[in-house]
């Protein structure tokens, strides 16, 4: 073992067990004891040191960075506690007991001692059989030693006793920043005289290997002599430190403290007047210990660290950054995707309970693992578990065990990569040794169709048995194969079609091989076809009509919407390509939202899978149609409805709790909140001639926002309220992190839409801050980041919302067994509708109809998914999305290949319900259009309450989200129980008593909803109706200068005057 592989593992153990800032530690892991006779180091290069000559005793000046001195390590390195050796006779574990003063070394024994020319000194002392050893400073928060790439890393050393070896190998250092190290240096010119000599080491040997990042300095030194020439080694050493600061610069005081440097070297990205960050600062990672030590704060990340100090919540070691598994380099990252594993994580390993990640093309589902993919039939797994309906496959980690798989006659060892994809596929590829093409797969949404090219090798098509009660086959004609596989009550009918002259043997058995025909192509082309039928052997005219279309290869599918701006109804188009983006004649599997708004002809061939009976149906195309609710910037305020005094008093109150009290976060989702409140606030404030509260809220919102919109402060790197652009991912990352949103990529729709919603109400009372010069770039960044457009250089199109599914995804990684999930369709909405708000406001009608295709479609599939309103309709059997025998009117998480009625904080029904109705605001709207249905919903959302009634609820389980909600279907019970406890009542975090108060009273005299079901529309996004007593009652917000006239479906128009609202009946 060499020199270097000996002190990286020692490496290694520090990082795990040093804690943070604090110094402490814990046991060490295990580390498995070195081969006896390692191998000998290779000759270094020596290092241009110059002679010794006679230390004089000068102590580092206050240009210099103490690392040893007196011997006490320096306070910028934590002091004592980050002293250490590494012991080869203690399995070269750090020998040391820091909490107890004590040290177990076998091989090194040190003390302070009391040198007649210097003082205290560190005395280091091998003992005659000593092993390999050698003395460690660090591993310790960062420090930015940037400053001194000139420099010298200096020390002051005396040779008492040469050794057994007599010093014949000399001594070597290495310094590190975390992972990274300048490799292991020769130190010339220390002899064996007796006397003090000065070491003057250039720092630029130290960084010449290109690996150390002087900007992180975590091990400033690691000292010891060659490889078992220590044994009877005594030497003192003291004056250690980094000294020849550049000229004008101050050195760093504290770790990563750069003094006139920056913590981390890093570029700004300007956007107008804001910008962001390149690069993390090394002093935003936190962690929490819960059975184990968690970072944060860190990117995108493995969420493991070595060390984590639980009183600071600063880890130690250094995060582990994730790449993507990604080979398509002239498109950006994608996530959050019903493929989504597949860039994050690749393959999934056979046999390895930690591999969960399915992919869910629905109907047909995959595993995509290290020898090929595992195919599954959604419909024929797809069961009942009490209120969580979802795909209950056996054995999920094998490599078949229900349906069949496709494998390699010549490759057992495979690693999958993300090669290309669209709006509606994924291509995924598999190579060996990370280099040899092997196979690709590309997998279509909706389709029955898996297209593969095999380019070394044969296929295996792989099942759990030969033929018998499990597997058999069928349809064995020219180049086509149907192998059907019932396991478990598993029940899948595959038919696989190759070119003209492939040949099937083996078929009887578990491993059926496909030969390539005599055809002249280099390749092995094929598809898999699922048979939409459970029961019974596929008939002739099922597998006829599969394998007609099975060899016309679609390679991309194309997904487009347009809004017609005189409804603002939606019209979406799938569109199947081939390689070259000409059209392709396939089957299709139209889901519920797809048939259901299209007048698309389907075939007699459906089957119910996880979102409800999938049709298909031959085409190249198809189009659907989806209405649009409308939305608001806020409610407007109609005289005579509220008690002003009341009102006003709300709006003082919060006034009178301070900014301080305004939020209490610094992550972007719970910030986000407090911005969306703040933001009605001052709208409601505006409306209502309370000018000055307006104007501080105002005033407040732009310094909040362009915090975050700019990440230095005083020229250094800001640690929170910034944000950071991750080039390898394609993302933008706000510091601090929430609930994965840097790990997984998690839920940026909803963190930033916050954002984005609140900036809107800043640019709509003060346009001039969302002007290209001012803060609307960096506004428009965040909404790249969530909602890009097709070709934006920086960020994947549209990250968070699937155009195949017609809805959004909360978790980029999706690696669960049920694939991908989404909860709160409100806040995705909220985020949608905030990018109409802007648009309006800064008249990019892009940005609009955008906003209009993502808010419409989200509200589609809330109101089919997730609340299945035609089963509630009992509009028939197809018409019914959800499983039968599951007995709730909605469900609250969407996965892949299932649907779960709770929520991922609380059983509570009031929270699994309610989380569809935050934030309570304008851009919501589509929650309520159903009445009937809205009424039961309630009613449900407040079953568990002790009178059934928001008022009745528990703490903390939205009193006022319940009360708007109920509101929205029956004001006049809303506010009747309101008034039992208002005003002494607490709030949901994104929710305001003066925003309740003014919700409540606004719906009592506008009413119920009327647009969004399509039956009643309007020419422009802000303009909505309702209807109280008979009588519809018409709102609209004008966001120009000059007049607008609003017309509707039945033929009210009327003049909305600029800035302003209009409300008539």
């Amino acid at each position: 073992m060499s020199l270097k592989n000996l002190i990286t593992i020692f490496s290694i153990l520090v990082l795990t067990a040093c804690g943070g800032g604090g110094g402490g530690s814990s046991a060490p892991e295990p580390i498995p004891t070195p081969a006896p006779t390692p191998a000998p180091t290779p000759a270094p290069t020596p290092a241009p040191t110059p002679a010794p000559t006679p230390a004089p005793d000068t102590d580092p000046t206050d240009m210099d960075v103490t690392v040893l001195n007196d011997g006490n390590v320096g306070d910028i390195w934590g002091g004592n506690t980050y002293l250490s050796f590494f012991d080869e006779l203690n399995g070269y574990s750090d020998c040391t007991n820091e909490t107890s003063g004590t040290e177990t070394c076998e091989s090194v024994d040190w003390e302070v001692v009391i040198d007649e020319e210097r003082g205290e000194v560190l005395e280091v002392t091998y003992l005659s059989n000593a092993g390999h050893a050698g003395l460690v400073i660090g591993p310790s928060p960062a420090v930015n030693l940037s400053d001194y790439s000139e420099g010298s890393l200096s020390f002051d050393i005396k040779i008492i006793d040469d050794g057994a070896s007599e010093l014949s190998g000399g001594f070597y250092v290495k310094v590190e920043s975390g992972s990274l190290i300048s490799g292991e240096l020769s130190v010339n010119g220390i002899n064996s005289t007796g006397e003090w000599e000065f070491i003057d080491f250039p720092v630029s040997s130290l960084t010449e290997s290109g690996e150390l990042d002087l900007g992180s300095i975590t091990a400033p030194m690691v000292f010891f002599p060659e490889f078992q020439t220590g044994a009877g080694l005594i030497y003192q050493i003291d004056n250690v430190r980094f000294t020849g600061i550049a000229d004008g610069a101050t050195p760093p005081t504290d770790p990563n403290d750069g003094g006139s440097g920056t913590p981390v070297t890093y570029n700004l990205i300007e956007f107008g007047a804001g910008n962001v960050s390149d690069t993390i600062n090394p002093d935003s990672y936190r962690c929490a210990v819960d059975f184990g030590n968690w970072i944060y704060n860190a990117g995108v990340v493995e969420p493991a660290i070595s060390g984590c100090d639980a009183s600071t919540n600063i880890p130690s070691g250094n995060p582990v950054k994730l790449q993507p598994q990604y080979t398509a380099q002239e498109k950006n990252v994608p996530t959050h995707r019903w493929w989504g594993s597949i860039p994050f994580l690749g393959e999934m390993t056979i046999g390895d309970v930690n591999g969960t990640a399915h992919i869910t093309a629905d109907p047909i589902r995959a595993r995509v693992s290290n020898k090929g993919a595992r195919l599954m039939g959604l419909p024929g797994g797809y069961k009942l578990f009490g209120n969580f309906p979802r795909y209950d496959g056996p054995e999920p980690f094998a490599e078949v065990f229900d349906g069949i798989a496709i494998a390699n006659s010549k490759h057992s060892e495979l690693n999958a990569y993300l090669v290309d994809y669209s709006d509606g596929s994924v291509t995924v590829g598999w190579t060996a040794d990370n280099e040899t093409n092997i196979m690709r797969a590309t997998f279509v949404h909706g389709s029955p169709y898996v297209y593969f090219t095999v380019f070394d090798g044969d296929p295996i098509i792989v099942t759990k048995a030969s033929d018998g009660n499990e597997k058999g086959t069928f349809y064995e004609f020219d180049n086509n194969l149907g192998v059907w596989t019932d396991v478990a009550g598993i029940r899948n009918n595959f038919l696989i079609t190759g070119s003209v002259g492939t040949v099937f043997s083996n078929i009887s058995s578990n491993n059926i091989e496909m030969t390539k025909p005599d055809n002249g192509e280099a390749y092995h082309s094929f598809t898999v076809s699922y048979l939409p039928i459970l029961d019974g052997m596929p008939s002739d005219n099922i597998s006829n009509f599969f394998a007609s279309k099975a060899r016309n290869i679609v390679s991309e599918v194309d997904i487009n919407y347009s809004v017609d701006r005189s409804s603002n109804t939606v019209s979406v188009s799938h569109n199947y390509l081939d390689s070259e983006g000409n059209s392709v004649d396939t089957i299709v599997g139209m889901h519920p939202m797809h048939w259901k708004f299209s007048d698309q002809e389907t075939s007699e061939y459906k089957i119910r899978s996880a979102r409800g009976i999938v049709k298909f149906a031959e085409l190249s195309s198809f189009d659907y149609q989806i209405p649009f609710v409308g939305i608001l910037p806020l409610m407007p305020s109609i005289p005579d409805t509220y008690d002003v005094n009341t009102l006003e008093q709300f709006i003082q109150d919060y006034m009178t709790g301070g900014e301080d009290s305004w939020i209490n976060s610094t992550d972007t989702y719970w910030s986000g909140k407090a911005y969306g409140k703040a933001a009605e606030i001052a709208g409601i404030a505006r409306a209502i001639g309370m000018d000055q509260e307006a104007d501080q809220i105002i005033q407040w919102l732009k310094s909040q926002l362009s915090d975050w919109f700019t990440a230095e402060t005083g020229g250094a790197l800001d640690e929170v309220r910034y944000f950071v652009y991750d080039e390898e991912w394609d993302t933008l990352l706000g510091i601090e992190e929430a609930f994965g949103s840097h790990q997984r990529l998690a839920d940026h729709h909803f963190h930033y839409g916050y954002f984005v919603r609140a900036a809107a109400e800043i640019c709509r009372q003060d346009r001039s801050w969302c002007s290209q010069e001012q803060y609307g770039p960096m506004v428009e960044l965040l909404i790249r980041d969530y909602a890009g457009d097709p070709g934006d250089e920086m960020f994947p199109s549209l990250r968070n919302f699937d155009p195949a599914n017609g809805f959004s995804w909360a978790d980029g990684k999706a690696d669960a067994l049920q694939g991908n999930n989404n909860e709160s369709t409100s806040e995705a909405a909220n985020s949608y509708g905030a990018i109409i708000l802007y648009g309006l406001i800064t008249n990019n009608q892009e940005l609009v109809n955008k906003g209009i295709y993502l808010h419409a479609s989200t509200s589609a599939a809330y109101w089919q998914y997730w609340n299945n309103i035609d089963g509630y309709k009992n509009l028939g059997a197809d018409y019914d999305n959800f499983i039968p025998g599951y007995d709730k009117i909605t469900t609250s998480i969407i996965w892949s290949a299932g649907a779960d009625f709770s929520t991922w904080f609380s059983p509570a029904y009031a929270h699994i319900l309610g989380i569809q109705g935050l934030p309570s605001n304008p851009l919501i709207f589509h929650v309520s259009q159903y009445k009937d249905y809205m009424e039961d919903y309630v009613t449900l959302g407040l079953s568990e309450s002790s009178n059934g009634k928001p008022s009745g609820l528990s703490e903390d389980q939205w009193r006022d989200l319940w009360w708007n909600l109920w509101a929205m279907v029956d004001s006049e019970n809303a506010i009747a129980d309101y008034e039992t406890m208002a005003p002494n009542y607490n709030t949901e975090a994104g929710e305001s008593k003066a925003h309740t108060y003014h919700w409540l009273h606004t719906f009592n005299a506008l009413g119920h909803i009327q647009t969004g079901t399509g039956d009643l529309t309007a020419n422009h996004p802000a303009a909505v109706a309702f209807k109280k007593n008979n009588e519809i009652n018409y709102v609209a917000y004008n966001f120009n200068n000059e007049p607008l006239v609003v017309t509707f479906s039945d033929g009210k128009t009327f003049t909305v005057p600029g800035n302003s609202f209009t409300v008539e009946n």
